[in-house]
């Protein structure tokens, strides 16, 4: 009984450890503000940002920091008429603020 316990705990211990879904912890977290610039008198639409492959929002300038992961991340920004602006970045988590000017290109 006192083994079958222990596996028990040891169980639900490891639960917790172990998530199908992204892990939400501040201290895993980085602050990522992104700056979108296009060149001036240039018309576009809203540019487009993905992280690592998946679509996150449109670029505004009224929310532009990102609470993303730690760790290594491809950027990616499109708009129509510009060139696809890709990056590798490494987010180096809380506290650190990174900035990441953008300037796209016809």
């Amino acid at each position: 009984m006192t083994k079958l316990l222990c596996v028990l705990a040891t169980c639900l211990a490891l639960t917790g450890c172990f998530t199908a879904g992204p892990v939400i912890s501040k201290s895993a977290m980085g602050n990522l503000q992104i700056d979108v610039r296009m060149p001036e008198g240039a018309q576009g639409g809203n540019p487009s940002l993905y992280l690592d492959g998946k679509f996150i929002g449109n670029v505004s300038s009224s929310m532009p920091v990102l609470y993303v992961k730690r760790g290594e991340r491809v950027l990616r920004v499109e708009c129509p008429g510009y060139k696809t602006y890709e990056k590798s970045i490494t987010i180096l988590g809380d506290p650190n603020h990174q900035v990441l000017n953008i300037m796209l290109e016809k």
